[in-house]
């Protein structure tokens, strides 16, 4: 059975060697997500994603931002300062401030000269250092992230330039020399010399780069810089520490002395125009600015300027004043949000319940299949299950009792404990306080011992291909669990998932749900052998089954909901490879703010890689268990169920 499913597993999660493995390009999730939202700020467009690339760029076709490669294999804070640099440059700089036609001109130019790879490193960094003189002066606080990402730059430059010049590379030393009169580097070595004298001649058009307002400017200093550069240089540049790509920049860029604020015009969903209407009231000098749309035939203007998201176009300034009409009836049509008229029937039509969205906003979205789910339930287990749970019970017994009796005794000093510093109740033996503190509160009051645990959980199981090797252990940490839960009358159910990669198509890719146990079984006796019928399968999407358990633990009445997710930090399936570790974050964290905590419990059958912790954690943060053996399971999670479950109580 095994050979079949590492068949089956080897389409969708290919293996790959060296810096090419999947687990070699750790995916950091917090930052990915700071880096889309800092671009989608900046380029103010909702839609923009953030890759990484060999250069940094900004297409806005496609509305994506490159970062580049370069930062990757920095410490995690040198990376960040590098990758906001990077969407700086290209979000508050290039979204608005280089203009493609421009780009496109100069590109045509690189073409025809002679030295084409020089040309365009250039234009790219003198086009970049105007870019960052923008970001400085419209937002003050990212001349700290620069001052960083310069001092990488330097460090890296230096040794790269004495290399070229050892090598009579001075087309190389041209760029670096360059780079270094815009930062204030001065290049300190005696190879330097010779370039550094021939470099003086180009300070004025240096200099006119640093006043330049617009790309074409700075495309016309570069054209006459390697004019000035062909007597001397006799070929082309080696590296690319600059590159500028064919699709950047924006069909109307804005001057570098623009101090107005950065906006855009707002999509309607509609692409109608609203004919112009003969008879309505318009004030002398102003054009008609009606607020008719399809909601709607009334045509007259009125008091309120809405902002429609559908709605016609019209051919109206959207600040232009409206004369008031005695049917407009402001106070009318505004509605509030307060709780009574929620409870009328006012405002029923806009009422919305509270679910879990079916993709996330960053990296879901991206997603080419159209993920479905199946629902299993559970079957009744055979006799060899029910013996297979016997001998994992009795493995697990020793394990379990410990667990429980930790847990037990810290909720129950917990329980009875009494509530100290009350302002009436019993008085406290601690009096010193009525004389050292102006509010002394000296009374004290036993704590009422409550009947049982108001706590839910929620046990959801990897079943991909890729967990073959691991799930005799994570049945053994399942069995663990449900005796526990099971011991302490606390709800739960046991969920296996997986997705069939047989049946994905461009329009639909079902995911399976195998229901173990259920809430209305979990406490009553013999109900946990059903967990033995979890097998490896196919693939697994993780971010759509979190998703999905989040729904079910939503509809739970318990005051703590818990989802703990058995996993081994791969997620893998059709078109989800490259967005599963973020689209797996986002279904986390969209969990945890709808109040579910979140635990994920990776149990390995030997040594534990240590890029496989960096997964985990870049997908759960520190609500991450990665254990190589079940023994050493009740260690780890002692602390984290006991401070989970102790919320339950108040």
């Amino acid at each position: 059975m095994l050979p079949s499913l590492m068949r089956r597993k080897r389409y969708s999660k290919p293996m790959f060697v060296g810096k090419l493995s999947l687990l070699d390009d750790k995916v950091d999730a917090m930052l990915q997500m700071q880096l889309v939202d800092l671009a989608r700020m900046f380029t103010k467009r909702k839609e923009v994603e953030v890759e990484s690339a060999f250069h940094a760029d900004y297409e806005e076709e496609a509305a994506r931002i490159k970062v580049s490669q370069f930062w990757w294999d920095y410490p995690p804070i040198d990376k960040a300062a590098g990758m906001k640099s990077d969407v700086y440059l290209r979000g508050i700089g290039s979204a608005w401030f280089t203009g493609a036609e421009a780009v496109q001109a100069y590109l045509q130019f690189c073409q025809q000269s002679k030295y084409p790879k020089l040309a365009n490193s250039l234009f790219a960094l003198c086009e970049d250092m105007r870019l960052e003189r923008i970001c400085r002066a419209r937002r003050p606080g990212t001349a700290r992230v620069f001052a960083h990402r310069h001092r990488i730059l330097c460090a890296y430059f230096q040794h790269k330039l004495k290399s070229h010049l050892n090598k009579s590379e001075f087309a190389d030393a041209v760029v670096l020399f360059t780079y270094g009169w815009f930062t204030g580097v001065d290049w300190k070595f005696a190879e330097a010399d010779e370039v550094s004298t021939r470099m003086v001649q180009l300070f004025p058009l240096l200099e006119q780069m640093e006043e330049a307002e617009h790309t074409a400017e700075v495309a016309a200093c570069c054209e006459a810089m390697l004019d000035s550069l062909s007597v001397w240089v006799d070929r082309d540049a080696v590296a690319a520490y600059f590159w500028t790509q064919r699709g950047s920049g924006v069909a109307e860029p804005l001057p570098a002395g623009y101090k107005g604020e950065l906006k855009r015009a707002k999509r309607l969903a509609n692409e109608d125009v609203l004919p112009e209407l003969e008879g309505e009231r318009q004030l002398p000098g102003q054009e008609r600015l009606p607020t008719w749309h399809r909601e709607t035939s009334d045509r007259s203007p009125g008091l309120l300027r809405f902002e429609l998201e559908r709605g016609s176009r019209t051919a109206a300034q959207g600040s232009a004043p409206r004369e008031g009409d005695a049917a407009d009836q402001a106070l009318a049509i505004a509605q509030g949000r307060s709780l009574r008229a929620q409870r009328t029937g006012a405002a029923s039509g806009r009422r919305e319940s509270l679910a879990v969205p079916a993709a996330a906003g960053h990296g879901a979205g991206a997603v080419a299949a159209y993920a479905t789910a199946t629902w299993l339930a559970p079957g009744r287990p055979t006799a060899a299950q029910e013996a297979a749970y016997r001998r994992l019970s009795e493995r697990a017994a020793p394990l379990a009792k410990p667990l429980q009796r930790a847990i037990r005794r810290t909720l129950e000093q917990k329980r009875i404990a009494p509530r100290g510093d009350r302002l009436f109740g019993r008085l406290d033996k601690r009096l010193t306080r009525a004389f050292t503190q102006e509010m002394p509160r000296l009374f004290y009051k036993k704590r009422a011992p409550v009947p049982q645990l108001d706590a839910a959980f929620s046990l959801l199981v990897d079943c991909s291909a890729s967990m073959y090797d691991k799930m005799d252990e994570t049945k053994l940490g399942l069995v663990l669990f449900h005796e526990t839960l099971h011991t302490l009358r606390i709800p739960h159910e046991i969920v296996g998932f997986w997705e069939d990669a047989d049946r994905v198509t461009d329009k639909e890719a079902p995911n399976l749900f195998q229901v173990a146990v259920d809430f209305s079984s979990s406490l009553t006796s013999g109900s946990g052998a059903a967990l033995m019928q979890l097998e490896p399968q196919q693939d697994n999407r993780d971010g759509f089954a979190i998703r999905q358990m989040t729904e079910r633990l939503l509809r739970r009445t318990e005051r703590q909901r818990i989802l703990i997710v058995f996993s081994d930090g791969e997620p893998s399936a059709a078109n989800y490879n490259d967005i599963g570790i973020l689209d797996t974050y986002e279904a986390v964290m969209n969990a945890r703010r709808l109040g579910i905590e979140v635990i994920s419990i990776f149990l390995a059958s030997g040594v534990i890689h240590e890029t496989q912790r960096i997964m985990m954690r870049n997908m759960y943060g520190r609500s991450s268990i990665v254990v190589p053996h079940v023994d050493e399971l009740h260690e780890q999670i002692v602390p984290v169920l006991r401070k989970l479950l102790l919320k339950s109580i108040f």
